[in-house]
Parts: structure tokens; C-alpha cells; sequence
């Protein structure tokens, strides 16, 4: 894949959505999860080094109830443990290696927790947004979003960050406890006006996967207020077309390919 893949398409007849006039922003997945072992402050350093808007990570609960950053609910994907995150208290969970499985060179890297992340986005000299997603399949972690939503008060990021899951029955409870919570459905078959259920949920935003929506669901979601954010593109063509429609934001494992692609328009 490379920049010079696709033109740059795009004219003042192609903007009829108002909120096309404004930067779609670039989220990181897993921070820059193609260049770096996902989910490990390497990659979340690195991705914010090159200016990304946001980070988009995934969270789990140790054993002792620490939220803990990884995607897989088994480690031994991108870990050399076995086992499950659920069955680890945290201090066993930070003495795996993160990093050998996606090259040698990055050896030593631990498994963050959501406290690190936190901190990391609280230090910068600019707001990075936070997309933090639950995930509950396996183990059904019980209060997860209530906890990830306190840590995120207190350190003063409720503006900046959104909570999303496919478990929606987790953001409907977060959003009866905590009402100002900025809660985003992430979703990967074609629904019917999407719209219409995030305003039944009081969700702030919508997270397609990239291939489930056309460009009338982003004009039908922001006529409503709702944003939509789709998840992961790295092809540059599709880049290009959804910065063409005008979304709110995209999730990438490339974010230094969508920043270029970004700034050549």
C-alpha cells in the first residue's frame, strides 16, 4: 500500500454534509498497530509522536480487578503466557513479554493498564481523543464500563474520550449510571437507520466496520447529531472515499498513511 495508490478525490460539489467541512480525525488502532506489538505504550508513544487525533485500545479485567489493556481475552497471542487475562492478577500479567511476538526488538514491553494510557494522554501538550473499548464476550466483567469511566473522570478526559463495545447491553448500563458518559456503538453487519438506535441508546457515536455503510448513513447520523467513526481502514482508496464523505473519524492501523492522505487534500 502506498500514497500514490489513488488521486485525490474531492471538490467543493462533493461536500453537501456541513460536517464534511470539518478534519476528519485519525485514530490510531491499537495505537500504530502496523508498525508497532498492539496495545503496548511503544505503540501508543509512537503513534502520538506522528500526530494522531486520538488512540483507540481495548480493555480487559486482571483476576483483582485492575483494567488492563489488551484486545485477546487469551494471552498467548500477543504474549508468551497462556491462559486467560481473567485468570492473572495484574502483577502476573506484567511480568509477560508484550513485544517478542511482533519482533525481537521490541523485547521487555509489558501489558499497560488503563492507569498508564491515561496518564500518557493526561501529559501531552495537546487533547488526544480516547476511544476505549469494552470487551466482554468470555468473561462478562461486571461493572467494567463503571470502572473505566471513573478512572477517566478523574483524570479529567470525560471530553476527550468515548467508551464503545459490541456489547451494547454494557453501554446502555453505563449510560443509566453515568448520563454524561460519551458512549459510541461499534457494530459489523448493516443496520437499518443506525441513527435511530444510537438515539434510542443515547450514544454519542456510531462505529461501523468500514464496509457496512454507504454515504447516506453518514448524511442520515450527522442530520442527527451522531458521529461516526469506522473501523479499520487501511486500504487509501477507502481512505479517501470516507474522508470524502465526511466522517467524523477512522480507525486505522496505518494512522501515518491516513495522515498523509489527510493532508494531500
Amino acid at each position: 500500500m502506498t500514497l500514490e495508490d489513488d488521486s485525490v478525490q474531492g471538490s467543493d460539489d462533493s461536500v453537501k454534509d456541513p460536517q464534511a467541512l470539518k478534519q476528519t480525525e485519525v485514530f490510531g488502532h491499537r495505537g500504530w498497530s502496523a508498525k508497532y506489538p498492539e496495545n503496548t505504550m511503544a505503540s501508543f508513544i509512537a503513534a502520538l509522536e506522528i500526530g494522531v487525533d486520538g488512540l483507540e485500545f481495548d480493555v480487559h479485567l486482571s483476576k483483582d480487578g485492575e483494567i488492563i489493556v489488551i484486545h485477546d481475552a487469551n494471552l498467548s497471542r500477543t504474549t508468551n503466557g497462556q491462559g486467560y487475562v481473567e485468570d492473572h492478577t495484574v502483577e502476573q500479567l506484567r511480568k509477560l513479554d508484550a513485544g517478542s511476538w511482533f519482533d525481537k526488538n521490541f523485547g521487555g514491553q509489558v501489558i499497560p493498564t488503563l492507569d498508564e494510557v491515561l496518564e500518557l494522554a493526561s501529559l501531552q501538550p495537546r487533547k488526544v481523543k480516547l476511544n476505549i473499548e469494552l470487551k466482554l464476550g468470555r468473561a462478562p466483567y461486571a461493572g467494567l464500563g463503571d470502572k473505566v469511566w471513573q478512572k477517566v473522570c478523574s483524570c479529567g478526559l470525560m471530553n476527550e474520550t468515548i467508551i464503545s463495545s459490541f456489547n451494547h447491553f454494557a453501554l446502555r448500563d453505563l449510560k443509566q449510571i453515568h448520563k454524561d458518559a460519551n458512549i459510541a456503538i461499534l457494530y459489523q453487519e448493516g443496520l437499518v437507520d443506525p441513527w435511530r438506535y444510537a438515539m434510542f441508546l443515547k450514544a454519542e457515536g456510531l462505529h461501523p466496520h468500514y464496509q457496512t455503510f454507504d454515504e447516506s448513513v453518514v448524511r442520515g447520523s450527522h442530520a442527527m447529531g451522531t458521529s461516526i467513526r469506522p473501523y479499520t481502514v487501511n486500504d487509501v482508496s477507502k481512505m479517501n472515499e470516507l474522508l470524502t464523505w465526511g466522517v467524523d473519524a477512522i480507525i486505522t492501523d496505518h494512522p501515518d498513511v491516513l495522515l498523509a492522505v489527510r493532508a494531500r487534500r
